[in-house]
Protein backbone atom coordinates (compact mmCIF):
# COMPACT_ATOMS: atom_id res chain seq x y z
CA UNK A 1 0.00 0.00 0.00
CA UNK A 2 1.16 3.53 -0.84
CA UNK A 3 0.99 5.95 2.09
CA UNK A 4 0.41 9.63 1.26
CA UNK A 5 0.78 12.46 3.78
CA UNK A 6 -1.62 15.23 2.77
CA UNK A 7 -0.89 18.78 4.00
CA UNK A 8 -3.99 20.99 3.93
CA UNK A 9 -4.94 24.11 5.85
CA UNK A 10 -8.59 23.26 6.56
CA UNK A 11 -10.60 20.02 6.37
CA UNK A 12 -13.94 21.73 7.01
CA UNK A 13 -17.03 21.91 4.83
CA UNK A 14 -16.43 25.57 3.98
CA UNK A 15 -13.29 24.90 1.94
CA UNK A 16 -13.27 24.03 -1.76
CA UNK A 17 -9.82 22.44 -1.46
CA UNK A 18 -11.09 20.28 1.40
CA UNK A 19 -14.13 19.24 -0.65
CA UNK A 20 -11.89 18.21 -3.53
CA UNK A 21 -9.46 16.24 -1.36
CA UNK A 22 -12.13 14.49 0.70
CA UNK A 23 -14.02 13.57 -2.49
CA UNK A 24 -10.91 11.77 -3.73
CA UNK A 25 -10.22 10.23 -0.33
CA UNK A 26 -13.72 8.73 -0.07
CA UNK A 27 -13.45 7.10 -3.50
CA UNK A 28 -9.86 5.89 -3.19
CA UNK A 29 -9.16 2.16 -2.78
CA UNK A 30 -7.58 2.30 0.67
CA UNK A 31 -5.95 -1.10 0.20
CA UNK A 32 -3.88 0.45 -2.59
CA UNK A 33 -3.46 4.06 -1.45
CA UNK A 34 -4.28 5.62 1.90
CA UNK A 35 -3.90 9.10 3.34
CA UNK A 36 -2.81 10.66 6.61
CA UNK A 37 -3.29 14.40 7.06
CA UNK A 38 -1.50 17.41 8.53
CA UNK A 39 -3.96 20.27 8.98
CA UNK A 40 -3.80 23.72 10.59
CA UNK A 41 -7.40 24.09 11.75
CA UNK A 42 -9.85 22.08 13.92
CA UNK A 43 -11.40 19.15 12.07
CA UNK A 44 -15.18 18.47 12.04
CA UNK A 45 -16.18 15.39 14.04
CA UNK A 46 -17.75 13.59 11.08
CA UNK A 47 -14.51 13.99 9.08
CA UNK A 48 -12.48 12.70 12.05
CA UNK A 49 -14.74 9.67 12.43
CA UNK A 50 -14.57 8.82 8.72
CA UNK A 51 -10.77 9.06 8.70
CA UNK A 52 -10.47 6.89 11.81
CA UNK A 53 -12.70 4.21 10.21
CA UNK A 54 -10.29 4.15 7.27
CA UNK A 55 -7.16 3.90 9.43
CA UNK A 56 -6.04 7.44 8.65
CA UNK A 57 -4.34 9.70 11.17
CA UNK A 58 -4.98 13.45 11.36
CA UNK A 59 -2.20 15.58 12.83
CA UNK A 60 -3.50 19.01 13.78
CA UNK A 61 -0.73 21.59 14.14
CA UNK A 62 -0.77 25.29 15.02
CA UNK A 63 -2.55 27.82 12.84
CA UNK A 64 -0.93 28.71 9.54
CA UNK A 65 -0.06 32.36 10.13
CA UNK A 66 2.92 34.70 10.01
CA UNK A 67 3.57 34.56 13.74
CA UNK A 68 3.81 30.75 13.84
CA UNK A 69 6.04 30.70 10.78
CA UNK A 70 8.39 33.42 12.06
CA UNK A 71 8.74 32.04 15.61
CA UNK A 72 9.39 28.53 14.30
CA UNK A 73 6.35 26.89 15.94
CA UNK A 74 5.09 25.33 12.72
CA UNK A 75 8.53 24.17 11.65
CA UNK A 76 9.08 22.34 14.94
CA UNK A 77 5.63 20.71 14.97
CA UNK A 78 5.76 19.55 11.36
CA UNK A 79 9.37 18.36 11.52
CA UNK A 80 8.54 16.40 14.69
CA UNK A 81 5.66 14.59 12.94
CA UNK A 82 7.69 13.76 9.83
CA UNK A 83 10.81 12.72 11.74
CA UNK A 84 8.88 10.46 14.14
CA UNK A 85 7.27 8.71 11.16
CA UNK A 86 10.38 8.48 9.03
CA UNK A 87 10.05 5.71 6.45
CA UNK A 88 6.24 5.49 6.69
CA UNK A 89 5.31 7.81 3.83
CA UNK A 90 5.97 7.27 0.15
CA UNK A 91 4.47 10.60 -0.93
CA UNK A 92 3.80 14.00 0.62
CA UNK A 93 1.12 16.03 -1.18
CA UNK A 94 1.03 19.73 -0.28
CA UNK A 95 -1.99 21.95 -0.87
CA UNK A 96 -0.52 25.05 0.84
CA UNK A 97 2.19 26.50 -1.45
CA UNK A 98 3.09 29.35 0.93
CA UNK A 99 4.06 26.86 3.67
CA UNK A 100 5.64 24.27 1.37
CA UNK A 101 9.17 25.41 2.21
CA UNK A 102 8.53 24.17 5.77
CA UNK A 103 6.95 20.77 5.17
CA UNK A 104 8.82 19.88 1.96
CA UNK A 105 12.18 20.75 3.48
CA UNK A 106 11.43 18.41 6.40
CA UNK A 107 10.11 15.75 3.99
CA UNK A 108 13.29 15.85 1.94
CA UNK A 109 15.43 15.74 5.09
CA UNK A 110 13.65 12.61 6.35
CA UNK A 111 13.53 10.73 3.08
CA UNK A 112 10.10 11.27 1.50
CA UNK A 113 11.13 10.94 -2.12
CA UNK A 114 7.94 12.15 -3.84
CA UNK A 115 6.96 15.74 -2.92
CA UNK A 116 3.88 16.97 -4.79
CA UNK A 117 2.92 20.64 -4.80
CA UNK A 118 -0.69 21.32 -5.82
CA UNK A 119 -1.90 24.69 -7.14
CA UNK A 120 -5.58 25.38 -6.40
CA UNK A 121 -5.75 29.09 -7.20
CA UNK A 122 -5.02 31.56 -9.95
CA UNK A 123 -3.93 34.40 -7.67
CA UNK A 124 -1.86 34.71 -4.51
CA UNK A 125 -4.06 36.79 -2.21
CA UNK A 126 -6.44 39.75 -2.01
CA UNK A 127 -3.98 42.28 -0.55
CA UNK A 128 -0.85 43.39 -2.41
CA UNK A 129 1.40 42.82 0.62
CA UNK A 130 0.13 39.24 1.03
CA UNK A 131 0.44 38.64 -2.69
CA UNK A 132 4.11 39.70 -2.57
CA UNK A 133 4.71 37.58 0.56
CA UNK A 134 3.15 34.50 -1.07
CA UNK A 135 5.14 35.04 -4.26
CA UNK A 136 8.39 34.82 -2.24
CA UNK A 137 7.26 31.87 -0.09
CA UNK A 138 5.76 29.93 -3.00
CA UNK A 139 8.97 30.12 -4.99
CA UNK A 140 10.96 29.02 -1.95
CA UNK A 141 8.67 25.98 -1.62
CA UNK A 142 9.15 25.13 -5.30
CA UNK A 143 12.82 24.47 -4.57
CA UNK A 144 11.85 21.36 -2.59
CA UNK A 145 8.92 20.07 -4.68
CA UNK A 146 9.67 17.52 -7.40
CA UNK A 147 6.15 16.92 -8.78
CA UNK A 148 3.66 19.60 -9.88
CA UNK A 149 -0.12 19.29 -9.76
CA UNK A 150 -2.82 21.89 -10.49
CA UNK A 151 -6.61 21.99 -10.75
CA UNK A 152 -6.48 23.87 -14.06
CA UNK A 153 -4.04 25.27 -16.58
CA UNK A 154 -4.73 28.76 -15.24
CA UNK A 155 -3.83 27.64 -11.70
CA UNK A 156 -0.69 25.96 -13.06
CA UNK A 157 0.45 29.13 -14.82
CA UNK A 158 -0.09 31.18 -11.67
CA UNK A 159 2.14 29.03 -9.42
CA UNK A 160 4.60 27.47 -11.86
CA UNK A 161 4.53 30.17 -14.58
CA UNK A 162 3.79 27.42 -17.11
CA UNK A 163 1.35 24.57 -17.59
CA UNK A 164 3.99 22.39 -19.30
CA UNK A 165 4.91 19.33 -17.25
CA UNK A 166 2.09 19.97 -14.77
CA UNK A 167 -0.37 17.16 -14.01
CA UNK A 168 -3.95 18.50 -14.05
CA UNK A 169 -6.08 16.85 -11.34
CA UNK A 170 -9.75 17.55 -12.03
CA UNK A 171 -11.87 18.85 -9.14
CA UNK A 172 -14.14 15.86 -9.55
CA UNK A 173 -17.40 15.13 -7.73
CA UNK A 174 -19.90 12.33 -7.21
CA UNK A 175 -22.33 13.39 -9.93
CA UNK A 176 -25.07 11.11 -8.57
CA UNK A 177 -25.38 13.38 -5.51
CA UNK A 178 -26.19 16.38 -7.71
CA UNK A 179 -28.48 14.84 -10.33
CA UNK A 180 -31.57 16.96 -10.71
CA UNK A 181 -34.58 15.77 -8.71
CA UNK A 182 -37.87 17.59 -9.20
CA UNK A 183 -39.25 16.31 -5.87
CA UNK A 184 -36.25 17.55 -3.89
CA UNK A 185 -36.56 20.89 -5.68
CA UNK A 186 -40.21 21.27 -4.73
CA UNK A 187 -39.67 20.16 -1.12
CA UNK A 188 -36.71 22.51 -0.58
CA UNK A 189 -38.43 25.50 -2.15
CA UNK A 190 -41.48 24.85 0.03
CA UNK A 191 -39.29 24.53 3.12
CA UNK A 192 -37.67 27.89 2.33
CA UNK A 193 -40.95 29.56 1.35
CA UNK A 194 -39.76 30.36 -2.18
CA UNK A 195 -42.09 28.18 -4.31
CA UNK A 196 -42.98 30.99 -6.72
CA UNK A 197 -39.63 32.83 -6.68
CA UNK A 198 -36.79 33.21 -9.17
CA UNK A 199 -33.86 31.94 -7.08
CA UNK A 200 -30.30 33.12 -7.71
CA UNK A 201 -27.85 31.01 -5.73
CA UNK A 202 -24.25 31.18 -4.60
CA UNK A 203 -22.03 28.78 -2.65
CA UNK A 204 -18.76 29.91 -1.11
CA UNK A 205 -16.79 31.20 1.86
CA UNK A 206 -17.71 34.70 2.96
CA UNK A 207 -14.29 36.14 2.12
CA UNK A 208 -12.99 38.93 -0.16
CA UNK A 209 -12.10 36.40 -2.88
CA UNK A 210 -15.77 35.43 -3.36
CA UNK A 211 -16.96 39.03 -3.81
CA UNK A 212 -20.33 38.78 -2.04
CA UNK A 213 -20.73 42.55 -1.85
CA UNK A 214 -20.64 42.71 -5.65
CA UNK A 215 -23.26 39.98 -5.87
CA UNK A 216 -25.47 42.01 -3.52
CA UNK A 217 -25.17 45.06 -5.78
CA UNK A 218 -26.14 42.95 -8.79
CA UNK A 219 -29.05 41.42 -6.91
CA UNK A 220 -30.31 44.84 -5.80
CA UNK A 221 -30.70 45.84 -9.46
CA UNK A 222 -32.20 42.49 -10.45
CA UNK A 223 -34.77 42.80 -7.66
CA UNK A 224 -35.67 46.34 -8.76
CA UNK A 225 -36.80 44.83 -12.08
CA UNK A 226 -38.19 41.53 -10.79
CA UNK A 227 -39.73 41.59 -7.30
CA UNK A 228 -39.99 37.80 -7.30
CA UNK A 229 -36.21 37.43 -7.17
CA UNK A 230 -34.51 35.82 -4.17
CA UNK A 231 -30.81 35.44 -3.38
CA UNK A 232 -29.78 32.17 -1.69
CA UNK A 233 -26.33 32.27 -0.04
CA UNK A 234 -24.67 29.09 1.23
CA UNK A 235 -21.54 29.17 3.38
CA UNK A 236 -19.83 30.94 6.24
CA UNK A 237 -16.63 32.88 6.79
CA UNK A 238 -14.99 36.00 8.17
CA UNK A 239 -17.27 38.38 6.24
CA UNK A 240 -20.53 36.56 7.08
CA UNK A 241 -21.77 39.14 9.61
CA UNK A 242 -20.63 42.05 7.41
CA UNK A 243 -22.68 40.76 4.48
CA UNK A 244 -25.69 40.11 6.72
CA UNK A 245 -25.48 43.72 7.93
CA UNK A 246 -25.32 45.00 4.34
CA UNK A 247 -28.46 42.98 3.61
CA UNK A 248 -30.20 44.58 6.60
CA UNK A 249 -29.03 48.04 5.53
CA UNK A 250 -30.60 47.49 2.09
CA UNK A 251 -33.84 46.20 3.66
CA UNK A 252 -33.47 42.82 1.96
CA UNK A 253 -33.94 40.53 4.97
CA UNK A 254 -36.96 38.91 3.27
CA UNK A 255 -35.23 38.54 -0.08
CA UNK A 256 -31.79 37.16 0.86
CA UNK A 257 -31.57 33.74 2.54
CA UNK A 258 -28.48 32.63 4.48
CA UNK A 259 -28.18 28.88 5.11
CA UNK A 260 -24.77 28.86 6.81
CA UNK A 261 -22.50 25.85 6.32
CA UNK A 262 -24.25 22.71 5.13
CA UNK A 263 -23.25 19.14 4.29
CA UNK A 264 -26.07 19.01 1.72
CA UNK A 265 -25.22 21.62 -0.91
CA UNK A 266 -27.03 19.57 -3.54
CA UNK A 267 -30.39 20.06 -1.83
CA UNK A 268 -30.09 23.83 -2.14
CA UNK A 269 -28.75 23.69 -5.68
CA UNK A 270 -31.90 21.78 -6.67
CA UNK A 271 -33.93 24.76 -5.36
CA UNK A 272 -31.95 27.32 -7.36
CA UNK A 273 -32.86 28.60 -10.83
CA UNK A 274 -29.48 30.15 -11.57
CA UNK A 275 -25.98 29.97 -10.06
CA UNK A 276 -23.92 33.18 -9.87
CA UNK A 277 -20.25 33.47 -8.89
CA UNK A 278 -18.54 36.89 -9.23
CA UNK A 279 -15.21 35.77 -7.69
CA UNK A 280 -12.14 37.98 -7.87
CA UNK A 281 -10.03 34.88 -8.57
CA UNK A 282 -10.32 31.07 -8.53
CA UNK A 283 -8.43 27.97 -9.63
CA UNK A 284 -11.27 25.80 -10.83
CA UNK A 285 -14.11 26.00 -8.28
CA UNK A 286 -15.67 22.69 -7.23
CA UNK A 287 -19.03 24.43 -6.71
CA UNK A 288 -19.17 25.33 -10.41
CA UNK A 289 -18.79 21.63 -11.24
CA UNK A 290 -21.55 20.81 -8.75
CA UNK A 291 -23.83 23.51 -10.14
CA UNK A 292 -23.44 22.16 -13.67
CA UNK A 293 -24.10 18.61 -12.47
CA UNK A 294 -27.38 20.00 -11.07
CA UNK A 295 -28.13 21.34 -14.54
CA UNK A 296 -28.10 24.98 -13.46
CA UNK A 297 -27.48 27.96 -15.71
CA UNK A 298 -24.28 29.58 -14.43
CA UNK A 299 -23.14 33.20 -14.64
CA UNK A 300 -19.48 33.36 -13.65
CA UNK A 301 -16.82 36.01 -13.21
CA UNK A 302 -14.51 36.58 -16.15
CA UNK A 303 -11.65 35.83 -13.73
CA UNK A 304 -12.70 32.16 -13.54
CA UNK A 305 -10.98 29.79 -15.97
CA UNK A 306 -12.94 28.79 -19.09
CA UNK A 307 -11.85 25.22 -18.34
CA UNK A 308 -14.86 25.00 -16.02
CA UNK A 309 -17.32 25.50 -18.88
CA UNK A 310 -18.81 22.12 -19.78
CA UNK A 311 -22.02 23.27 -21.50
CA UNK A 312 -23.62 26.26 -23.20
CA UNK A 313 -25.45 26.94 -19.92
CA UNK A 314 -22.32 28.66 -18.59
CA UNK A 315 -21.56 32.31 -19.33
CA UNK A 316 -18.76 34.63 -18.19
CA UNK A 317 -19.08 38.34 -17.35
CA UNK A 318 -16.23 40.56 -16.21
CA UNK A 319 -16.53 42.07 -12.75
CA UNK A 320 -16.15 45.75 -11.87
CA UNK A 321 -18.58 48.60 -11.17
CA UNK A 322 -18.92 49.30 -14.89
CA UNK A 323 -20.15 45.74 -15.52
CA UNK A 324 -22.89 45.45 -12.89
CA UNK A 325 -25.58 46.22 -15.47
CA UNK A 326 -24.16 43.49 -17.74
CA UNK A 327 -24.60 40.98 -14.92
CA UNK A 328 -28.15 42.18 -14.40
CA UNK A 329 -28.97 41.88 -18.11
CA UNK A 330 -27.56 38.35 -18.39
CA UNK A 331 -29.42 37.17 -15.28
CA UNK A 332 -32.73 38.71 -16.36
CA UNK A 333 -32.43 37.17 -19.84
CA UNK A 334 -32.02 33.77 -18.19
CA UNK A 335 -35.10 34.47 -16.06
CA UNK A 336 -37.21 35.63 -19.01
CA UNK A 337 -36.44 32.46 -20.97
CA UNK A 338 -37.33 30.32 -17.96
CA UNK A 339 -39.80 27.50 -18.56
CA UNK A 340 -40.41 24.88 -15.84
CA UNK A 341 -40.88 21.93 -18.21
CA UNK A 342 -37.99 22.76 -20.53
CA UNK A 343 -35.82 23.67 -17.56
CA UNK A 344 -36.42 20.27 -15.90
CA UNK A 345 -35.53 18.45 -19.11
CA UNK A 346 -32.35 20.48 -19.48
CA UNK A 347 -31.33 20.03 -15.85
CA UNK A 348 -31.63 16.27 -16.07
CA UNK A 349 -28.74 16.35 -18.56
CA UNK A 350 -26.39 18.11 -16.14
CA UNK A 351 -24.82 15.11 -14.39
CA UNK A 352 -24.06 13.38 -17.69
CA UNK A 353 -22.44 16.55 -19.06
CA UNK A 354 -20.11 16.65 -16.07
CA UNK A 355 -19.26 12.96 -16.45
CA UNK A 356 -18.49 13.50 -20.14
CA UNK A 357 -16.13 16.34 -19.20
CA UNK A 358 -14.06 14.00 -17.00
CA UNK A 359 -15.23 15.23 -13.61
CA UNK A 360 -16.84 12.05 -12.24
CA UNK A 361 -15.02 11.17 -9.01
CA UNK A 362 -15.19 7.37 -9.33
CA UNK A 363 -13.09 7.34 -12.51
CA UNK A 364 -10.83 10.24 -11.48
CA UNK A 365 -10.01 8.61 -8.12
CA UNK A 366 -8.77 5.50 -9.96
CA UNK A 367 -6.63 7.74 -12.16
CA UNK A 368 -5.10 9.47 -9.12
CA UNK A 369 -4.42 6.09 -7.45
CA UNK A 370 -2.37 5.05 -10.48
CA UNK A 371 -0.51 8.37 -10.47
CA UNK A 372 0.42 8.01 -6.78
CA UNK A 373 1.59 4.42 -7.29
CA UNK A 374 3.68 5.33 -10.33
CA UNK A 375 5.23 8.37 -8.62
CA UNK A 376 6.01 6.44 -5.43
CA UNK A 377 7.83 3.75 -7.38
CA UNK A 378 9.63 6.29 -9.54
CA UNK A 379 10.83 8.41 -6.61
Amino acid sequence: MIKVLQVIEDMGLNSGVSSMLLNYYKYMNHDKVNFDFITFKPVPEDVKEYCEKNDSIIYQVSELCGKNVINGTLKKEIEKIISEHKGEYDVIHGHEPNAAFIYFKAAKKYGIGCRILHSHNAKGADLAVKKFRNYILNNYGLLYANVRFACSKKAAKYLYHTSEGVCIINNAIDTSLFEFDENVRKETRKELGIEDKFVIGHVGRFAPQKNHEYLLEVFEKVYAKNKKSVLLLIGDGELFEDIKQKVRDKGFEENVIFTGITNNTSKYMQAMDLFAMPSRYEGLPVVCVEAQASGLDCVLSGEITREVKFTDNVGFVDIGKENIDKWVDVILKKEQSFNDKLNSEKRLLGAQNVKNAGYEISSQAKRLEKIYIRLAHRC
